[in-house]
């Protein structure tokens, strides 16, 4: 073989020598020819521009999840162009998820062990399912828990002397544990639909509101703080609280408990605060869930509040409350926000339903929703709540037909949770919200468009970033996503 040599004997190293700070000194034999030449492949490779690509995956009613065959990238940018901006940047993308229930984990139990392997992994592993990440934790019962109990039924025990995590050792942590083997940095935040029921109004899990009182005020203090503590305790990555669950309700027959706004900022300045941090407890603390629109009526209360409003993470909303997203964050731009439930359906899990989740996400990240959780991930098929209703969920689990339905929202949430990890961030299109349409750029520097469809015919899309362009034709009715690399 014949090596490329210079004036000075060593043609590699005085090319080498253009690419590095000092000049390379000549090699006295051949293998030293061939390891600088390597060097020279390599840093060839790193100075190199890699040519842009495309990966598309569509989902239709009848097709889920799609590859497509990703059309051809041209130079320039037509005016008609949908233009990404990834010099804008809006919120950082905290996750996306679901939430841990009761009736989950058994349906999940009563599966054999293969299909629950396979349940789990495409909800949280983040090579090839959903990738959740940023997941919802009921605090005591909610309405698809085996039935009510809270972590201290004991009237009066304002010491918390009684207080037990013992039903969530059975139940939740196993399922969480078996969530993390997926997804071991799995982040979960709490929220309790009702607190012990001898704390409430009707001594009941129901129909009731919080009682006022100062005793019982400090002892749910002391309640979350034991919470806490225990699932940290237990390995748990318990980030973050949020007072109750929809505290505008309680007029259902399930676990509710009814508080006004100024009733929260009290219990959380006065109470719930000073007990976490005498306790020297590290959890972020919400305010949250709230179904209200109306900023006055527990946004501001508790943010407006001096003391409180500084301490406060952030504010999830749901159903009701998603239109005060755009608002919350230009009144109170300093905090994170997160759409905490999605709506629940009715069990039919239809591509339609499907179809609206899918731009409800949209919507809702497009006004500054750090995050997303849906509602139940799991369920057996009769998709029955303990208090007998039927609702949606990601996953169908049939242990006598030995089966598994992934619905059609299971794709609706991953065409956005398996492309866009934490860390990344919303990005500007076209300067502004376009409808139907988002777009984020990842750590790693990838574009990812996410956008639907609705019509009966097919559409045409054409992205525009970095003085590149292509041209999508999306399918009638479609839930698409575009990852555009090195553009």
């Amino acid at each position: 073989m014949a090596w490329p040599r210079g004036r000075n004997g060593c043609g590699w190293m005085h090319i080498i020598s253009k690419y590095m700070k000092y000049p390379v000194l000549a090699a006295p034999n051949i293998g030293a020819h061939w390891l600088l030449g390597c060097l020279l492949l390599m840093l060839l490779a790193a100075n190199a521009t890699a040519a842009p690509s495309i990966r598309w995956i569509c989902s239709t009613e009848t097709k889920p999840w799609q590859e497509m065959t990703a059309p051809p990238v041209a130079d320039g940018t037509d005016a008609d162009a949908v233009k990404l901006n990834p010099e804008v940047r809006f919120q950082t993308i905290d996750g996306f998820g679901g939430c841990f229930n009761e009736l989950a984990w058994a349906a999940l139990q009563q599966a054999g062990k293969s299909q629950r392997k396979a349940v789990l992994a495409a909800l949280f592993d983040p090579r090839t399912g959903c990738g959740f990440s940023l997941c919802r934790l009921p605090i005591g019962a909610n309405d698809f828990a085996l039935d009510w109990y809270s972590d201290d039924e004991t009237a009066g025990d304002f010491a918390m002397k009684h207080f037990s995590i013992r039903r969530d050792e059975t139940n939740l942590i196993p399922y969480l544990k078996a969530a993390m083997k997926y997804q071991p940095k799995l982040k979960v935040w709490g929220v309790p639909w009702c607190p012990p029921s001898w704390m409430t109004t009707t001594n009941d899990y129901k129909h009731g509101c919080m009682k006022q009182d100062a005793p019982t005020l400090a002892a749910y203090a002391l309640y979350f703080s034991k919470f806490v503590q225990a699932y940290q305790r237990a390995g748990i990555n318990l980030y973050a609280i949020h007072p109750q669950n929809e505290p505008s309700y309680n007029n259902n027959i399930y676990p509710q408990c009814k508080w006004s706004g100024p009733e929260i900022n009290v219990f959380l300045r006065d109470y719930l605060l000073p007990q976490l941090k005498q306790d020297q407890v590290k959890v972020e603390v919400w305010l949250g869930t709230i179904v209200s629109h109306r900023l006055e009526e527990f946004v501001d209360p508790v943010l407006g509040d001096p003391v409180t409003g500084p301490q406060i993470t952030g504010v999830g909303y749901q159903w009701a409350g998603r239109p005060a997203f755009a608002a919350t964050h230009q009144k109170y731009p300093d905090k994170q926000l997160l759409q905490t439930e999605t709506e629940c359906n009715d069990g039919a899990n239809s591509w339609a339903q499907a179809v609206t989740t899918f731009d409800r996400i949209s919507e809702d990240l497009n006004h500054y929703a750090n995050g997303y959780d849906y509602w139940n991930m799991v369920l057996n098929e009769t998709g029955k709540s303990s208090w007998n209703w039927r609702q949606n969920c990601l996953v169908t689990v049939n242990p006598q037909a030995h089966e598994i339905v992934f619905n059609p929202e299971f794709y609706a949430l991953k065409h956005y949770s398996h492309f866009v990890p934490p860390g990344g961030h919303r990005i500007a299109v076209n300067g502004e919200v376009v409808k139907n349409i988002s777009a984020f750029q990842t750590p790693a520097g990838k574009l990812v468009v996410v956008a639907s469809n609705h019509g009966s015919a097919g559409s045409t899309l054409r992205l525009a970033a970095g003085g590149k362009e292509a041209t999508f034709s999306l399918p009638p009715n479609s839930m698409n996503t575009m990852v555009l690399s090195d553009w």
